[in-house]
């Protein structure tokens, strides 16, 4: 960076020295800007794309029997859906409470169930068991 500045130190003494216009290397001094201009907006615009893609790509996955987690850090299942809204049924057992939330308030899903993670992790520890037998 430091070798960049100095070149455009060096351009700017050389022009006036040299009893010119000052015009000689201002082009050049255009271009690398030019690039450099381009290239941090190309550094801002392609991670947001992805991210935007990503958001769109968990969007289509939604669905009644999902489970979420919000921005908040409420974990619920999805109990209903329309094009703004989303409602989450969250709590133990017979405790459990409906609660409304934006689809932009959403921040990660998974498309299986408690029920169906809950049978898994069952499975998995009655496999674990027998292997010790």
């Amino acid at each position: 960076m430091l070798y960049l500045l100095n070149f455009f130190a060096d351009a700017a003494t050389d022009g006036s020295t040299a009893g010119t216009d000052g015009s000689g290397n201002s082009w050049l001094t255009w271009v690398i800007l030019g690039v450099l201009v381009v290239g941090m907006i190309l550094m801002m615009v392609i991670p947001q794309r992805k991210q935007k893609k990503r958001a769109e790509e968990m969007m289509s996955k939604l669905n009644v029997g999902s489970i979420v987690t919000t921005i908040g850090g409420i974990v619920g299942e999805v109990v209903q859906l329309d094009d703004k809204h989303i409602w989450i049924s969250t709590g133990v057992d017979g405790n459990k409470t409906t609660m409304q939330f934006l689809r932009q308030a959403i921040h990660s899903v998974s498309t299986e169930s408690a029920v169906q993670a809950e049978v898994k992790a069952e499975a998995k520890e009655d496999n674990e068991e027998d292997e010790i037998k």
